[in-house]
């Protein structure tokens, strides 16, 4: 039996010859690929051909490798089916890439079916070989496990719908030998570690220069990087140059008559808007816990961020006057120097006293925390505004600076009190204001240390995160992109023409293209929802026309698209929140157009909202908690927040909407007095004629519980 399976060896070290030097330039094809973007529908194929060959040839060369190891009539019995499911497989996958197969559902059946038992055998050998073809107690049970788990694999590829959704007790009772599977696999590994006795090879001369090198390479890197992430993005408190200097003693007394009135309403502001801020933090902690929710309704996101931009306003106004006056010195009159030391320092000590307090209020609250740090180009709020913040109030510079001005301040106040540099009334209050400030800093002081570590540790989180999410981006994006069957959409000119015609600003738009590659990673039938806004002379209608908010985005708006219509749709794709055209929007298989029961005043509102969002980067998580970045989905939630009641729906997770549950509501408040959506048209498929038809409400609540697939 030794030499009938020695017989595999030639082939085998040529086969892993072939593999390992063509998986590196493979790995750099599909990089190099993937940075460029420059992937047309013929490089996408021979890149998944290129994958597919190494992953079966990688699968081969394993199970060749085991069966010299194990040279048993049992090994041969492994391996001999082992090569045959790898051989169906990889003749199925090549079908299924190279040929117009792909819409042939046994096709896909096949595949996955030889592909299970092929990982399942390749994993068996691999535990004989660990055993030397003589399994102890831990073979056994780990082979047991893998079995049981390949096994539940198998039967998903017997579902009469593979893409259906599998059941939550399925995971959890595969949890079991998963589990086996996992811990047994590594206990064999590292027994069989130890009895090889693994030793290292003497390096050479040049490999110690080589390694001499890299070490120190990579210390420095690492050493330039704690250095870099260490040290603070920019200190928020750091206040304008002051300018005082250059004004003349009137001008200079009405500023700082001026700036004290300033001082008294930013201070009144900051003290009211902290109790409203902890008051509305409770408030929604209690109503997301009565009604078991981990995230904020649009209502509730902005009533929270509204405040927070109000803190950062008064905290504007404040760190301006800050630097005003940061250079009293300059002052000539003894009388007005000291006027202005007392507003400066009194505007620091507010600035710092409320800082603190809104540290203390979130530092430890993370879903507030996170909602605070989330930046918002419309209201000018950076990324990570909190943190800045935190690290300001914590940090050395500012807790020293503040430190020294309250002991300059001691010691100066009784003459300055004697001197009448301020008015009796006046004195009392940037007094009152500064002790007031001393007296929280020193009740509520935080040591800077652990701050740093932990502030240190979220930059470096963050660093983490931003390629992992880039190359999230890049595969969703080519996903979205990438369809299986090239054809013509069902929907002609001629109905997308209509359908618009039809079409009312404010419209939510269901659409869903078949044969996408997405669509098997998106719940339900329905995976795309677009907003019809309309064009200029419906905005002009509704009076909304000269908002803000639409002549911000006007130039791109009234641009043409690239099929020269006009823009009427706003709607979140791999590029962004972004205007299309009717044309281009509804060019798919299946549309269905539901419309709010609203006036023609919230319609409006809800559109602004939309216009609001425009030029918002595609959010790749499906994060709904954030608003820095949107779904499709979370566009029409976003711009219909306190009109419409959408529930969201918790998916690996994550608190989403998918736009499967908008049909889903239309199906489920159809014919009831309180409904929320009426229905304007749905133009279905009839896949036997390969065409759209015009279909009722019947045929789009029935559309909600269709199976999930490539194609219909």
């Amino acid at each position: 039996m030794s030499r009938d399976l020695s017989k595999f060896a030639a082939v085998q070290r040529q086969l892993a010859k072939g593999v390992y030097t063509a998986l590196p330039a493979a790995a750099a094809v599909l990089l190099l690929a993937g940075a460029t973007r420059a992937v047309g529908r013929t490089g996408a194929m021979v890149l998944l051909t290129a994958v597919g060959v190494l992953v079966g040839s990688a699968l081969v060369d394993l199970q060749l490798r085991c069966g010299r190891v194990a040279p048993r009539r049992r090994a041969l019995l492994l391996l001999v089916p082992a090569l045959a499911a790898v051989a169906v497989s990889q003749v199925s996958y090549l079908l299924l890439v190279w040929t117009g197969w792909k819409t042939a559902s046994p096709l896909w059946r096949t595949w996955y079916l030889s592909m299970v038992p092929s990982v399942l055998l390749t994993h068996l050998l691999l535990l004989r070989a660990a055993a030397a073809g003589r399994p102890g107690a831990l073979e056994r049970w780990t082979a047991a496990c893998a079995a049981a788990g390949g096994l539940m694999f198998f039967v998903l590829g017997l579902r009469q719908d593979l893409l259906e959704q599998v059941p939550t007790f399925y995971f959890i009772i595969f949890a079991v030998p998963a589990a086996g599977t996992v811990l047994g696999s590594a206990a064999v590994a590292i027994g069989y570690v130890r009895r090889r006795g693994w030793r290292p090879k003497p390096m050479s001369r040049w490999g110690k220069v080589s390694w001499l090198i890299a070490t120190h390479a990579v210390l420095l890197t690492v050493g330039l990087y704690v250095g870099r992430r260490s040290v603070a993005p920019g200190r928020a408190d750091w206040a304008p140059p002051s300018g005082i200097a250059h004004l003349s003693p009137a001008e200079l007394d009405r500023q700082v008559r001026t700036d004290l009135q300033r001082l008294r309403t930013a201070a009144a502001g900051m003290g009211e808007l902290a109790g409203k801020m902890s008051a509305l933090q409770k408030a929604l902690a209690e109503r997301l816990a009565s009604e078991d929710r981990r995230y904020y309704l649009p209502e509730e996101d902005d009533r929270f961020r509204w405040q927070f931009v109000t803190y950062l306003s008064y905290r504007s106004a404040l760190l301006r006057m800050m630097g005003a006056y940061s250079g009293f010195q300059a002052v000539r009159d003894p009388a007005a120097r000291a006027r202005c030391f007392m507003l400066g320092h009194a505007a620091m000590a507010t600035t710092y006293q409320a800082g603190l307090k809104l540290v203390h209020a979130f530092r430890d609250k993370p879903l507030e925390r996170r909602k605070l740090n989330e930046p918002e180009p419309t209201w000018g709020i950076p990324a990570g505004i909190f943190d800045r913040i935190y690290e300001s109030v914590v940090g050395r510079p500012c807790r020293q600076h503040t430190e020294e001005m309250a002991a300059y301040f001691e010691l100066k106040k009784p003459a300055w009190r004697k001197a009448s540099v301020w008015s009796s009334e006046d004195f009392d209050y940037l007094e009152s204001v500064i002790a007031a400030a001393q007296d929280y800093v020193r009740g509520h002081r935080i040591e800077g240390g652990r701050v740093q570590l932990e502030l240190f540790l979220e930059r470096v989180r963050q660093d983490a995160s931003r390629p992992v999410y880039a190359v999230q981006s890049l595969v969703s994006e080519w996903i979205g992109a990438t369809r299986i069957v090239e054809r013509e959409p069902f929907i002609t000119a001629e109905q997308i023409d209509a359908a618009v015609a039809r079409l009312r600003p404010g419209d939510i738009i269901l659409e869903r293209r078949n044969w996408f590659l997405s669509n098997a990673f998106l719940p339900g039938f329905w995976p795309h929802v677009v907003l019809y806004v309309g064009g200029m002379e419906d905005l002009q209608r509704l009076g909304i026309a000269d908002d803000p908010a639409v002549q911000q985005h006007r130039e791109a708006y009234l641009a043409r698209g690239p099929d020269g219509r006009r823009h009427a749709i706003i709607e979140a794709l791999g590029e962004g929140v972004v205007f299309t055209t009717p044309a281009h929007s509804l060019r798919a298989d299946y549309v269905a157009v539901l419309r709010p029961r609203l006036t023609d005043k919230q319609i409006a509102r809800a559109i602004v909202q939309a216009f609001r969002h425009v030029g918002k980067p595609y959010d790749f998580e499906f994060d709904f908690f954030t608003s820095d970045k949107l779904v499709c989905s979370e566009v029409v939630y976003r711009a219909y927040e306190g009109l419409l009641h959408f529930e969201l729906k918790r998916i690996i997770g994550r608190d989403t909407l998918p736009p499967l549950e908008i049909a889903r509501k239309f199906a489920a408040e159809r014919g009831k007095p309180g409904r929320e959506l009426d229905f304007v048209l749905f133009l279905d498929a009839a896949g036997d004629r390969n065409a759209a038809v015009w279909a009722d409400a019947d045929a789009l609540c029935e559309s909600v519980d269709r199976p999930r697939s490539f194609n219909e």
